[in-house]
Protein backbone atom coordinates (compact mmCIF):
# COMPACT_ATOMS: atom_id res chain seq x y z
CA UNK A 1 0.00 0.00 0.00
CA UNK A 2 2.76 2.45 0.92
CA UNK A 3 4.65 1.65 -2.30
CA UNK A 4 1.53 2.34 -4.34
CA UNK A 5 0.95 5.66 -2.60
CA UNK A 6 4.57 6.71 -3.12
CA UNK A 7 4.41 5.77 -6.80
CA UNK A 8 1.38 8.01 -7.29
CA UNK A 9 3.49 10.99 -6.32
CA UNK A 10 5.62 10.41 -9.48
CA UNK A 11 8.59 12.08 -7.78
CA UNK A 12 9.06 9.20 -5.36
CA UNK A 13 8.69 6.73 -8.21
CA UNK A 14 10.88 8.30 -10.90
CA UNK A 15 13.72 9.33 -8.55
CA UNK A 16 16.49 7.21 -7.04
CA UNK A 17 14.43 6.37 -3.94
CA UNK A 18 11.79 4.94 -6.26
CA UNK A 19 14.40 2.77 -7.92
CA UNK A 20 15.67 1.56 -4.54
CA UNK A 21 12.14 0.60 -3.45
CA UNK A 22 11.35 -1.09 -6.73
CA UNK A 23 14.67 -2.95 -6.81
CA UNK A 24 13.74 -4.76 -3.60
CA UNK A 25 11.14 -6.72 -5.56
CA UNK A 26 13.53 -7.69 -8.37
CA UNK A 27 13.83 -11.44 -8.65
CA UNK A 28 16.68 -13.35 -10.27
CA UNK A 29 15.72 -14.03 -13.87
CA UNK A 30 17.17 -16.56 -16.26
CA UNK A 31 19.10 -14.76 -18.97
CA UNK A 32 19.64 -15.65 -22.59
CA UNK A 33 23.14 -16.53 -23.68
CA UNK A 34 24.38 -13.36 -25.40
CA UNK A 35 27.91 -14.63 -26.00
CA UNK A 36 28.83 -13.37 -29.48
CA UNK A 37 25.24 -12.31 -30.17
CA UNK A 38 24.72 -8.93 -31.81
CA UNK A 39 22.89 -6.03 -30.19
CA UNK A 40 22.20 -2.77 -32.01
CA UNK A 41 21.92 0.26 -29.74
CA UNK A 42 21.24 3.81 -30.91
CA UNK A 43 22.53 6.67 -28.81
CA UNK A 44 24.92 4.45 -26.92
CA UNK A 45 27.91 6.73 -26.33
CA UNK A 46 26.72 8.56 -23.21
CA UNK A 47 24.31 8.43 -20.32
CA UNK A 48 21.73 5.67 -20.20
CA UNK A 49 22.76 4.25 -23.57
CA UNK A 50 26.40 4.00 -22.52
CA UNK A 51 25.41 2.24 -19.29
CA UNK A 52 23.27 -0.22 -21.24
CA UNK A 53 26.12 -0.86 -23.66
CA UNK A 54 28.51 -1.58 -20.81
CA UNK A 55 26.08 -4.06 -19.26
CA UNK A 56 25.45 -5.85 -22.56
CA UNK A 57 29.15 -6.10 -23.39
CA UNK A 58 29.75 -7.55 -19.92
CA UNK A 59 27.32 -10.32 -20.86
CA UNK A 60 29.33 -11.21 -23.96
CA UNK A 61 27.29 -9.37 -26.60
CA UNK A 62 28.77 -7.61 -29.62
CA UNK A 63 27.27 -4.14 -29.35
CA UNK A 64 26.83 -2.03 -32.46
CA UNK A 65 26.53 1.59 -31.42
CA UNK A 66 24.90 4.23 -33.60
CA UNK A 67 25.35 7.91 -32.90
CA UNK A 68 26.29 11.24 -34.45
CA UNK A 69 29.43 12.09 -32.50
CA UNK A 70 32.47 10.44 -34.05
CA UNK A 71 34.83 11.34 -31.22
CA UNK A 72 32.38 10.13 -28.58
CA UNK A 73 31.93 6.93 -30.56
CA UNK A 74 35.63 6.28 -30.77
CA UNK A 75 36.08 6.95 -27.06
CA UNK A 76 33.23 4.57 -26.20
CA UNK A 77 34.63 1.77 -28.37
CA UNK A 78 38.04 2.24 -26.82
CA UNK A 79 36.53 1.99 -23.34
CA UNK A 80 34.31 -1.01 -24.08
CA UNK A 81 36.86 -3.00 -26.03
CA UNK A 82 36.73 -5.39 -28.95
CA UNK A 83 33.06 -6.28 -28.51
CA UNK A 84 31.95 -2.73 -29.32
CA UNK A 85 31.60 -1.20 -32.77
CA UNK A 86 30.52 2.32 -33.71
CA UNK A 87 28.82 3.73 -36.79
CA UNK A 88 28.27 7.45 -37.22
CA UNK A 89 24.61 7.88 -38.18
CA UNK A 90 22.30 10.88 -37.88
CA UNK A 91 18.97 9.27 -36.88
CA UNK A 92 17.14 12.31 -38.23
CA UNK A 93 18.47 11.85 -41.77
CA UNK A 94 16.28 9.11 -43.21
CA UNK A 95 18.47 8.55 -46.25
CA UNK A 96 21.48 8.00 -43.97
CA UNK A 97 19.49 5.69 -41.67
CA UNK A 98 18.26 3.60 -44.58
CA UNK A 99 21.75 3.20 -46.00
CA UNK A 100 23.31 2.39 -42.63
CA UNK A 101 20.60 -0.19 -41.90
CA UNK A 102 21.18 -1.86 -45.26
CA UNK A 103 24.93 -1.92 -44.64
CA UNK A 104 24.74 -3.18 -41.06
CA UNK A 105 26.74 -6.45 -40.87
CA UNK A 106 24.20 -8.10 -38.61
CA UNK A 107 21.61 -10.84 -39.00
CA UNK A 108 19.40 -12.13 -36.22
CA UNK A 109 20.38 -9.60 -33.54
CA UNK A 110 19.51 -10.55 -29.99
CA UNK A 111 18.14 -7.05 -29.40
CA UNK A 112 17.61 -3.69 -31.01
CA UNK A 113 17.59 -0.89 -28.44
CA UNK A 114 16.09 2.35 -29.76
CA UNK A 115 17.57 4.82 -27.32
CA UNK A 116 18.79 7.88 -29.25
CA UNK A 117 17.00 11.04 -28.20
CA UNK A 118 17.46 14.73 -27.60
CA UNK A 119 15.46 17.87 -26.83
CA UNK A 120 16.88 20.72 -28.94
CA UNK A 121 16.31 24.26 -27.69
CA UNK A 122 15.29 25.47 -31.15
CA UNK A 123 13.37 23.96 -34.05
CA UNK A 124 15.55 22.17 -36.59
CA UNK A 125 14.57 20.55 -39.86
CA UNK A 126 16.22 17.43 -41.25
CA UNK A 127 17.45 16.98 -44.85
CA UNK A 128 14.05 15.51 -45.68
CA UNK A 129 12.20 18.49 -44.16
CA UNK A 130 10.98 16.82 -40.97
CA UNK A 131 11.24 18.36 -37.51
CA UNK A 132 14.34 16.87 -35.88
CA UNK A 133 12.86 15.34 -32.70
CA UNK A 134 10.06 13.62 -34.62
CA UNK A 135 12.43 12.48 -37.35
CA UNK A 136 15.16 11.10 -35.11
CA UNK A 137 13.12 9.53 -32.34
CA UNK A 138 10.13 8.23 -34.29
CA UNK A 139 10.78 8.08 -38.04
CA UNK A 140 14.46 7.12 -37.89
CA UNK A 141 13.88 4.32 -35.42
CA UNK A 142 10.90 2.98 -37.36
CA UNK A 143 12.91 3.07 -40.59
CA UNK A 144 15.73 1.14 -38.96
CA UNK A 145 13.32 -1.61 -37.95
CA UNK A 146 11.61 -1.66 -41.34
CA UNK A 147 14.85 -1.98 -43.30
CA UNK A 148 16.17 -4.71 -41.00
CA UNK A 149 12.89 -6.55 -41.35
CA UNK A 150 12.90 -6.16 -45.15
CA UNK A 151 16.43 -7.60 -45.19
CA UNK A 152 15.29 -10.59 -43.16
CA UNK A 153 17.74 -9.47 -40.50
CA UNK A 154 15.37 -9.70 -37.54
CA UNK A 155 14.96 -13.05 -35.82
CA UNK A 156 11.97 -14.45 -34.01
CA UNK A 157 13.81 -13.96 -30.72
CA UNK A 158 14.92 -10.38 -31.41
CA UNK A 159 13.89 -8.06 -28.58
CA UNK A 160 13.03 -4.51 -29.64
CA UNK A 161 13.28 -2.05 -26.76
CA UNK A 162 12.05 1.52 -27.25
CA UNK A 163 13.53 3.89 -24.67
CA UNK A 164 10.84 6.44 -23.97
CA UNK A 165 10.39 9.00 -21.20
CA UNK A 166 8.04 9.60 -18.31
CA UNK A 167 7.28 12.84 -20.10
CA UNK A 168 4.86 10.92 -22.31
CA UNK A 169 2.38 10.97 -19.42
CA UNK A 170 1.89 14.70 -19.96
CA UNK A 171 0.98 14.44 -23.64
CA UNK A 172 -1.87 13.24 -25.81
CA UNK A 173 -0.76 12.01 -29.21
CA UNK A 174 -0.93 14.85 -31.73
CA UNK A 175 -0.23 14.62 -35.45
CA UNK A 176 -1.05 18.27 -36.05
CA UNK A 177 1.76 20.44 -37.43
CA UNK A 178 4.52 17.84 -37.07
CA UNK A 179 6.99 20.21 -38.75
CA UNK A 180 6.18 22.80 -36.05
CA UNK A 181 5.72 25.54 -38.61
CA UNK A 182 3.29 27.26 -36.23
CA UNK A 183 5.61 27.30 -33.24
CA UNK A 184 8.12 25.12 -31.43
CA UNK A 185 7.62 24.24 -27.77
CA UNK A 186 10.38 21.78 -27.13
CA UNK A 187 8.93 20.02 -24.08
CA UNK A 188 5.67 19.39 -25.92
CA UNK A 189 7.48 18.25 -29.07
CA UNK A 190 9.61 15.82 -27.08
CA UNK A 191 6.70 14.43 -25.04
CA UNK A 192 4.64 13.97 -28.20
CA UNK A 193 7.44 11.96 -29.82
CA UNK A 194 7.70 9.80 -26.70
CA UNK A 195 3.94 9.23 -26.66
CA UNK A 196 4.12 8.32 -30.36
CA UNK A 197 6.86 5.77 -29.62
CA UNK A 198 4.60 3.93 -27.20
CA UNK A 199 1.60 3.93 -29.53
CA UNK A 200 3.73 2.92 -32.50
CA UNK A 201 5.41 0.08 -30.61
CA UNK A 202 1.99 -1.28 -29.68
CA UNK A 203 0.77 -1.04 -33.26
CA UNK A 204 3.93 -2.73 -34.55
CA UNK A 205 3.54 -5.50 -31.99
CA UNK A 206 0.17 -6.28 -33.56
CA UNK A 207 1.48 -5.89 -37.12
CA UNK A 208 4.70 -7.86 -36.57
CA UNK A 209 3.79 -10.47 -33.95
CA UNK A 210 7.04 -12.40 -34.34
CA UNK A 211 8.99 -9.48 -32.85
CA UNK A 212 9.02 -8.80 -29.12
CA UNK A 213 8.25 -5.06 -28.87
CA UNK A 214 8.58 -3.37 -25.48
CA UNK A 215 8.79 0.21 -24.29
CA UNK A 216 10.45 1.44 -21.13
CA UNK A 217 11.09 4.73 -19.44
CA UNK A 218 14.10 5.13 -17.18
CA UNK A 219 12.78 7.57 -14.59
CA UNK A 220 14.77 10.70 -13.78
CA UNK A 221 18.43 10.06 -14.52
CA UNK A 222 21.59 12.09 -13.95
CA UNK A 223 22.97 12.54 -17.47
CA UNK A 224 24.63 15.29 -19.43
CA UNK A 225 21.68 15.23 -21.82
CA UNK A 226 19.27 16.08 -19.01
CA UNK A 227 21.56 18.77 -17.68
CA UNK A 228 21.83 20.37 -21.12
CA UNK A 229 18.14 20.11 -21.99
CA UNK A 230 16.63 20.97 -18.60
CA UNK A 231 19.25 22.82 -16.54
CA UNK A 232 16.86 24.16 -13.90
CA UNK A 233 15.20 20.78 -13.39
CA UNK A 234 18.63 19.16 -13.23
CA UNK A 235 19.92 21.60 -10.61
CA UNK A 236 16.84 21.27 -8.41
CA UNK A 237 16.61 17.48 -8.58
CA UNK A 238 20.28 16.53 -8.70
CA UNK A 239 20.32 14.96 -5.20
CA UNK A 240 17.52 12.56 -6.11
CA UNK A 241 18.38 11.67 -9.73
CA UNK A 242 19.13 8.07 -10.62
CA UNK A 243 22.48 6.89 -11.88
CA UNK A 244 22.72 5.97 -15.59
CA UNK A 245 23.09 2.32 -14.62
CA UNK A 246 19.84 2.46 -12.66
CA UNK A 247 18.12 4.13 -15.60
CA UNK A 248 19.46 1.46 -17.96
CA UNK A 249 18.54 -1.52 -15.76
CA UNK A 250 15.16 -2.19 -17.36
CA UNK A 251 16.62 -1.89 -20.87
CA UNK A 252 19.10 -4.64 -20.06
CA UNK A 253 16.43 -6.74 -18.31
CA UNK A 254 14.08 -6.53 -21.30
CA UNK A 255 16.90 -7.37 -23.72
CA UNK A 256 18.39 -10.27 -21.79
CA UNK A 257 15.73 -12.20 -19.88
CA UNK A 258 15.03 -15.60 -21.39
CA UNK A 259 11.25 -15.13 -21.13
CA UNK A 260 10.01 -12.28 -23.35
CA UNK A 261 7.76 -9.74 -21.70
CA UNK A 262 4.19 -9.13 -22.96
CA UNK A 263 4.36 -7.24 -26.25
CA UNK A 264 3.67 -3.53 -26.40
CA UNK A 265 3.75 -2.84 -22.66
CA UNK A 266 5.37 0.13 -20.97
CA UNK A 267 7.88 -0.71 -18.24
CA UNK A 268 9.63 1.05 -15.38
CA UNK A 269 11.97 -0.78 -13.02
CA UNK A 270 11.02 -4.20 -14.42
CA UNK A 271 7.30 -3.66 -13.76
CA UNK A 272 4.53 -2.96 -16.26
CA UNK A 273 3.14 0.55 -16.06
CA UNK A 274 -0.13 2.17 -17.16
CA UNK A 275 -0.07 3.81 -20.59
CA UNK A 276 -1.85 6.89 -19.21
CA UNK A 277 -2.06 8.65 -15.88
CA UNK A 278 -4.71 11.15 -17.04
CA UNK A 279 -7.76 10.44 -19.16
CA UNK A 280 -7.11 13.50 -21.29
CA UNK A 281 -3.98 11.93 -22.78
CA UNK A 282 -5.79 8.91 -24.25
CA UNK A 283 -5.74 8.66 -28.02
CA UNK A 284 -8.70 7.50 -30.11
CA UNK A 285 -8.42 4.44 -32.39
CA UNK A 286 -8.43 6.73 -35.41
CA UNK A 287 -5.45 8.61 -33.97
CA UNK A 288 -3.51 5.37 -33.69
CA UNK A 289 -4.37 4.42 -37.27
CA UNK A 290 -3.40 7.89 -38.49
CA UNK A 291 -0.03 7.62 -36.73
CA UNK A 292 0.78 4.34 -38.48
CA UNK A 293 -0.27 5.76 -41.84
CA UNK A 294 1.76 8.92 -41.32
CA UNK A 295 5.02 7.31 -40.21
CA UNK A 296 4.90 4.51 -42.75
CA UNK A 297 4.30 6.99 -45.57
CA UNK A 298 7.23 9.11 -44.37
CA UNK A 299 9.62 6.14 -44.31
CA UNK A 300 8.35 4.27 -47.40
CA UNK A 301 10.89 5.78 -49.85
CA UNK A 302 13.78 4.02 -48.10
CA UNK A 303 12.22 0.56 -47.70
CA UNK A 304 12.31 -2.26 -50.20
CA UNK A 305 11.23 -5.87 -49.94
CA UNK A 306 8.42 -7.50 -47.97
CA UNK A 307 7.61 -4.39 -45.96
CA UNK A 308 7.97 -1.89 -48.79
CA UNK A 309 5.10 0.31 -49.99
CA UNK A 310 4.32 -1.65 -53.15
CA UNK A 311 3.89 -4.89 -51.22
CA UNK A 312 1.73 -3.24 -48.58
CA UNK A 313 -0.50 -1.63 -51.22
CA UNK A 314 -0.90 -4.96 -53.04
CA UNK A 315 -1.93 -6.63 -49.80
CA UNK A 316 -4.50 -3.97 -48.88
Amino acid sequence: MLDALLDRTVVCSFDRTGYARHARRFEPAAERDLEDRDVLLTGGTAGIGRAAAEALVSRGARVHLWGRGVEAGRATVQALGARARFTSVDLGDLEAVGQAARDLPVTAPAAVVLNAGAMPWARQLTPQGHELVWASQVLGHLLLLRVLRARGALASDTRVVWVSSGGLYAQRLSLDDLRRDRGYQRHTVYANAKRAQLVLAQELAARWPTLHEAVMHPGWVRTEAVRGAMPIFYRLTLPILRTPAQGADTIVWLATTSTPRPAGRLWLDRAAQPDHLRAGTREAPEDRAALVETVFAATDPWVEGPDGPSQREAAS
